[in-house]
């Protein structure tokens, strides 16, 4: 057996679309090879390797469809690829759309295709296999801890001009939550306890705790903290047992729920039972979360008055499609200011004309083979993103009735062969 080894396995070793790693371990007994979406397998001299699909967001192998297929035999014609170009594709495959980063991860994608190479401390652009570590949100952590601090002062009796005083930078929240909860004193036992309920992950959201799968399991886990509160919160209020919202058994309970204010009650548990996503505080909407759940603790309603709804969706979607939009019309080589021209002839509720100019501004006129191709993956993640669910359909057949596609460099591509 070999020394242990660490870096990329050689590129001769891998199939087109997936990337592996060497973990630095070794094992006597080998270990297979898969198609999964990760996995580990021994090389023949026992070395561990880490593998994972770099398509990984759009599918697994089985549902990769035409153009992915079409643009790993792009990569097949560029073969070998140099250790820089593997990384700049994983950079790309870790984008994550609803990350809050967007859109300075994929601008920083484009500066990093431009010159070949990923920058010295990436941002963290996304959940899945991400090399990133530096936060796009600066002062989130602090902004979190004075959350906590306002929510914990609330429960311990603080008023409403205490908290004002001690936070300023921070007063329309404060307000908020003082006319949603109400003055200290007047939350009933249901509502303390969904407040200590809701309160629990910010011990990660705050980084008190680096355990983070720790904390998971404590807040959202079948054993922790989070179960027993909501337990005692289901007893109290006479509910069902609650489950996050997004388990089919909160599905279940929800309907078998008649009364209108405790089905409205129990759809808040689930939403404070998901947490965001777990702890996963890169969520672009999870601070608007977070006033979602204190909104329905104090008033026990579930909608905002004074918050316009699906901002965030329409934001991240109008971004996805600009991008894309520029990253296909770049791609066929048509100048940018004919496609500005053009877009100034239809309406398609917003104007794409930035995230267009930082494409072309970003990438410039040159291109070379391995360049195009990694354009391509990076328009494929965005068009994959923003097919994901079906939230985004009505209106990019809207944009394709108006002449707006973003999918023509591809279709020329599938029509040659």
């Amino acid at each position: 057996m070999t020394d242990q080894m660490k870096g990329f396995v050689p590129y001769s070793a891998l199939s087109q679309g997936f990337e592996a790693i060497y973990t630095g371990n070794t094992s006597s007994e080998p270990i297979q090879e898969t198609n999964d979406a990760e996995g580990e397998f021994t090389d023949p001299s026992g070395n561990v390797c880490f593998k994972w699909d770099l398509w990984a967001l759009s599918g697994v192998k089985a549902a990769w469809g035409p153009d992915i297929e079409h643009l790993n035999s792009m990569q097949e014609q560029l073969v070998p690829l140099d250790d820089e170009t593997r990384k700049l594709r994983q950079h790309i495959s870790s984008l994550v759309h609803c990350d809050s980063g967007i859109p300075i991860t994929i601008d920083e994608l484009l500066q990093e295709i431009a010159v070949g190479r990923v920058g010295e401390r990436p941002f963290h652009n996304g959940c899945w296999m991400c090399p990133g570590d530096r936060s796009t949100q600066l002062g989130q952590e602090e902004s979190m801890a004075v959350i906590e601090t306002v929510l914990q002062g609330h429960l311990e009796g603080r008023s409403e001009d205490e908290a004002l005083a001690e936070h300023p930078h921070a007063a329309g929240f404060v307000r908020r939550t003082y006319e949603w909860l109400g003055q200290p004193g007047g939350l009933s036992k249901v509502q303390q306890l969904m407040l200590e309920r809701m309160l629990l992950p910010f011990e990660c959201f705050t980084r008190r705790n680096p355990d983070r799968k720790a904390a998971n399991e404590d807040c959202f886990g079948e054993g922790g903290r989070g179960a027993a509160l909501d337990e005692k919160i289901s007893t109290a209020a006479g509910l069902p047992r609650i489950f996050a919202d997004y388990k089919p058994e909160f599905r279940q309970n929800l309907e078998s729920i008649d009364d209108p204010d405790r089905k409205v009650l129990y759809r808040i548990c689930g939403a404070i039972a998901h947490g965001a996503h777990g702890i996963s505080d890169c969520h672009h909407s999870t601070f608007r979360w977070v006033e979602s759940w204190i909104h329905g603790i104090g008033t026990g309603k579930w909608d905002i008055p004074s918050r316009k709804e699906g901002t965030e969706r329409q934001r991240i979607r109008n971004a996805l499609f600009g991008y894309a939009l520029g990253l296909d019309r770049w791609l066929l080589g048509t100048p940018m200011q004919f496609l500005l021209l053009d877009l100034g002839h239809v309406d398609l509720g917003f104007d794409p004309k930035n995230e267009v100019l930082r494409v072309y501004a970003h990438l410039g006129e040159e291109k070379t083979p391995v360049k195009e191709w990694l354009v391509a993956c990076l328009w494929r993640h965005l068009c994959n993103a923003l097919d994901r669910w079906n939230l985004h359909h009505e209106f990019l057949n809207h944009a394709a009735e108006l002449g707006v596609g973003i999918r023509e460099w591809m279709e020329s591509r599938l029509r040659t062969g």
